[in-house]
């Protein structure tokens, strides 16, 4: 189904980003990246107020391989 997008402000973008407007068969990631951030800790924003009393991070990643990024164009 067609869409309508009105006015877009893009003020930065990354090399590795996706940038979609409209239909789209396929997005592949061109760069792949994990990070393990506590409660809180990836918050962008002006007025930002966390109250965390106690806080642990668990990390486990179960499946061996992840999406290759070898093939994407």
């Amino acid at each position: 189904m067609p869409a309508f997008v009105g006015p877009i402000k893009l003020n930065n973008m990354g090399s590795s980003a996706i940038f979609k407007v409209g239909d789209s068969f396929s997005l592949s990631p061109k760069a792949k990246s994990k990070a393990s951030i506590g409660s809180g800790g990836a918050n962008t924003g002006d007025f930002i107020e966390t109250q965390n009393l106690f806080n642990i991070t668990n990390f486990q990643d179960i499946d061996m391989i992840d999406q290759q990024e070898n093939l994407n164009f």
